[in-house]
């Protein structure tokens, strides 16, 4: 009787170690509003947009000690329609992110799956972060807003004297899915902080990539004539960007540059843009921010002004306003701030009105 007692409380012991040790958490975050567009493909148009100024997700995070620093965790995280339901990144469960890895606090973590690459680090740098994707280049040409790579091993190594690398393979077994890598695609960055200070670099390099050409505004994409739907399936895709942050009180500065260069059927050209702009912390649950945006391609220019105000009621609940305008320049090229169509003149505004809310 006395070793089933003690066999029953050496088991008990050992269960609660093990559910000290291993945490799984539900997390995401839910984003609506309207927004009013004053020249969508030729008319105004007030819509129901979700996801905008942050993209709607649900996921799992798992974590497991392992001992002596060690650990072994997972991400499993699917994107939605806040206002059909619909799943997001062609339907896929888990279109986000899904992967598995191990963990080192001296050395850093290795993660297998589908997860995103580097490129999506430059958004920290990115100016008026809070106002959102309408900010980003018209195509997202430079993937700052965050694109997926399937089938990628990632290490990423932790923080030495301020400095943090890593590095990211794609193996090129995409064909048929829906994927933004249908060939072989790498990934690097390096980062450094210190106080208020930070800055990072980012190398993305895709092979058969697909890129919304008809999106960018201009009448033609690596001598190509492009519609508003127009998807091109380039040879190469290659990102080199670079950004900074400053934090100086209640006031932040950032700049953010990036250089995609694109390869089809022996033609190439490449698109260059330049980020500059701040926040105000105007009290702590109330921000000002603004930026503005240069991007070249081709013979094409885009100028673009973007503002927000955002309110926080709480730590995990905002409300905001954001407005963009845009001026384009070029033989056939318009206005198309992202996610909107392309405008029918050189201009562009877009205003919207949002609730926000992280769990």
């Amino acid at each position: 009787m006395k070793r089933v007692i003690a066999a029953t409380c050496v088991l008990s012991l050992a269960s609660a170690t093990a559910a000290a040790q291993s945490t799984v958490t539900l997390f995401g975050s839910i984003d609506n509003g309207l927004t009013y567009v004053n020249n969508y493909g030729g008319h105004s148009l007030m819509k129901m947009q979700d996801g905008i100024n942050k993209s709607n997700s649900l996921g799992f995070l798992g974590s497991e000690d392992l001992g002596g620093g060690m650990r072994a965790f997972f991400k499993l995280e699917n994107g939605f329609s806040a206002n059909t339901g619909a799943l997001g990144q062609g339907g896929l469960m888990f279109g986000k992110q899904a992967y598995v890895g191990l963990g080192d606090k001296a050395i850093g973590e290795v993660t297998m799956g589908r997860q995103y690459d580097y490129t999506v680090l430059l958004e920290r740098y990115l100016p008026c972060l809070n106002c959102g994707l309408f900010g980003v280049q018209n195509a997202d040409l430079d993937r700052v807003s965050g694109e997926r790579l399937n089938n990628a091993v990632q290490f990423t190594s932790a923080t030495v004297a301020g400095f943090k690398a890593g590095a990211m393979y794609a193996f090129g077994q995409n064909a048929g899915t829906s994927s933004t890598n249908l060939g072989r695609a790498i990934s690097a960055n390096l980062q450094y902080a210190y106080g208020g200070f930070s800055a990072g670099v980012v190398l993305t390099d895709i092979d058969k990539a697909p890129v919304f050409a008809g999106l960018t505004g201009a009448a033609t994409v690596l001598g190509r004539t492009v519609t508003p739907t127009t998807t091109l399936i380039v040879d190469n895709q290659r990102i080199l960007g670079a950004g900074a942050t400053y934090v100086f009180g209640a006031w932040s500065a950032a700049a953010l540059y990036t250089n995609t260069h694109l390869k089809l059927a022996g033609r190439a050209a490449t698109d260059q843009v330049l980020h500059v702009g701040g926040d105000w912390h105007v009290r702590p649950d109330f921000v000002l921010a603004g930026k503005v945006s240069f991007d070249r391609f081709e013979s094409s220019r885009w100028y673009t002004l973007t503002a927000g105000v955002d309110y926080l009621l709480s730590r995990r609940t905002d409300i905001y306003i954001d407005i963009d305008a845009q001026k384009a320049s070029g033989a056939g090229t318009v206005a198309s701030i992202a996610l909107t169509a392309p405008s029918s003149t050189d201009r562009q505004i877009v205003s919207r009105v949002g609730i926000r809310h992280l769990f």
